[in-house]
C-alpha cells in the first residue's frame, strides 16, 4: 500500500500562525499593509485564507538581521 502525504496549500489565520510562529497581529498587519496577499472566502468573502506560497514569499522578504534591515546576498 502506498502512502501519500498532503502538504497544505493554504491556511486560515490560526493555521498560518501555527505554521509560521508569527503572531496573528503581525500577519493581519502585513495583510493590511499589502505586504502579504490574502484571498477571502465565506458567504461575504470576509475570511482570509493565506496561500502557503504567499506566506513563504512574505517570510523571505522579512529582514535578516535584528536591526530590521534586509542583508544583501553576495
Amino acid at each position: 500500500m502506498t502512502s501519500i502525504t498532503l502538504t497544505a496549500i493554504s491556511y486560515d489565520l490560526a493555521g498560518a500562525v501555527a505554521a509560521t510562529g508569527i503572531s496573528e497581529d503581525s500577519i493581519r498587519a502585513a495583510i493590511q499593509s499589502g505586504d502579504l496577499v490574502a484571498n477571502y472566502v465565506g458567504a461575504k468573502a470576509t475570511k482570509p485564507i493565506l496561500r502557503a506560497i504567499e506566506l513563504d514569499a512574505w517570510i523571505a522578504s522579512l529582514p535578516t538581521d535584528r536591526g530590521g534591515r534586509r542583508m544583501r546576498l553576495r
